[in-house]
């Protein structure tokens, strides 16, 4: 078999490796939250959502007590991502930037620069766990659709102009109605509180406030509060919706390529050497490492929450498919079983490089899937680098040795 035909399926296998995940954003949140005599709590909840998702919220009583609890909703949108993640600077400016959110709704904190956002902030409903365990729904009756507001930064004055509090003209379909045209309304299973009219940002903000504590209860008690986001098309959020046609798109794709390598080795089945055989075990890698990936966005789709640790094997088959991948440019590169009938001492350098590349490769990408895209930067930045510099090294090794071998192929006229 020609050196072009097995360099040729081998770069493929490198170009498809350019994908890359990170840590999915469930379709359901949940946290907990601590009830104390006259506290008041606010929980966040970030979530890239597509036109018509539709938003509920659960608050489930653990146990049978005395204790009412007074709970209010915010949604608000943002064109930047990064507005609602709290750092050092905007954080010692807003004491507790949930709140600010929560109360301001024509205000935007310092550095950003947009005049209009969306917002809906509920009515107050109280609740009571007394003799009422499970789950309660945040609901609104008579529903209206979220608002359209200019906004400042907060360090400004407001405009003297009057305010834009409703432009539904410039958002068709605002009208609070259910993803089946209100339908679900009737069913008890289902209770969005606000169904989102574009494709954006969204911040939901959670407040609960205790009415009633017994002041001779000295116990520990949780309430759990539940946010579900369900698209038209299901849970997976507006940024990894897409991903989930990606990879059913790539299973086909490496399924068609199998099929191509193995006419390809049927054709020239008497020429056949173990590299040709270990590139068709790594397409079949590839193809599991996909099936992996699509059975994981298949899942959080329907079910809106992960299945743990499959994100995290289906990142190590990857670095499993890129190292072997790897491997195989190096070998073919150095003219193995063209110009070179055995490696030699150049074995023991290609097995400690594909070691030292699984390794760098699998800590790269277990960081990037074990934490949000927009936490620990430094620390995924840092995972990059020594497999980075690696790669340049191993593109260097394998530039360096195709002159080597495509001169000695002019050699022997067997170009």
């Amino acid at each position: 078999m020609q050196l072009n035909i097995i360099f040729f399926f081998v770069l493929i296998l490198q170009l498809l490796r350019l994908t890359t995940t990170n840590l999915l954003i469930p379709g359901i949140m949940t946290e907990k939250v601590d009830l104390m005599p006259k506290s008041q709590e606010y929980l966040g909840f970030l979530q890239s959502s597509l036109n018509k998702t539709e938003v509920e919220v659960r608050l489930k009583c653990l146990e049978n007590v005395d204790i009412e609890f007074e709970a209010e909703v915010v949604i608000r949108s943002s064109p930047c991502a990064k507005e609602f993640i709290v750092d050092k600077m905007r954080f010692s400016q807003v004491s507790n930037l949930l709140q600010f959110y929560f109360e301001n709704d024509n205000k935007i904190p310092p550095g950003y620069d947009y005049d209009k956002i969306l917002y809906y902030r509920s009515k107050p409903q109280r609740f009571s766990c007394l003799n009422s365990v499970g789950d309660h729904f945040l609901e609104q009756i008579p529903k209206f659709g979220m608002k359209v507001y200019n906004v400042t930064p907060f360090n400004q004055l407001p405009s003297l102009e009057p305010r834009s509090r409703r432009a539904n003209d410039q958002f068709p379909g605002i009208n609070g109605q259910s993803i089946d045209g209100g339908a679900k309304d009737s069913l008890t299973s289902w209770h969005p509180i606000q169904t989102l009219p574009v494709d954006a940002i969204y911040l939901l903000i959670l407040r609960i406030t205790i009415t009633k504590f017994s002041a001779d209860d000295t116990k520990n008690h949780t309430i759990e509060a539940e946010v579900q986001w369900r698209g038209p098309y299901g849970y997976l959020s507006a940024i990894d919706y897409p991903l989930l046609h990606f990879y059913g798109f790539m299973c086909i794709f490496y399924t068609l390529m199998a099929l191509a390598w193995l006419i390809v080795c049927l054709k020239h089945w008497k020429d056949l050497l173990r590299v040709q055989f270990w590139i068709g075990a790594v397409i079949m890698i590839g193809m599991i490492e996909k099936a992996v990936f699509y059975a994981e966005y298949s899942n959080m789709n329907q079910t809106g929450k992960s299945v743990e640790g499959l994100l995290e094997l289906a990142e190590l088959t990857s670095c499993l498919k890129r190292t072997m991948a790897h491997v195989l440019v190096i070998i073919v590169s150095v003219g193995f079983g063209v110009v070179k009938p055995r490696l030699g001492s150049t074995l023991n350098q290609v097995i400690a490089v594909g070691m030292l590349y699984f390794i760098f490769c699998a800590i790269e990408g277990l960081t990037r899937v074990s934490k949000q895209t927009t936490e620990a930067v430094k620390e995924k930045q840092i995972a990059k680098m020594p497999l980075a510099l690696l790669e340049i090294c191993i593109a260097w090794w394998v530039f360096s040795s195709l002159i080597s071998t495509m001169r000695a192929l002019r050699l022997r006229r067997n170009e």
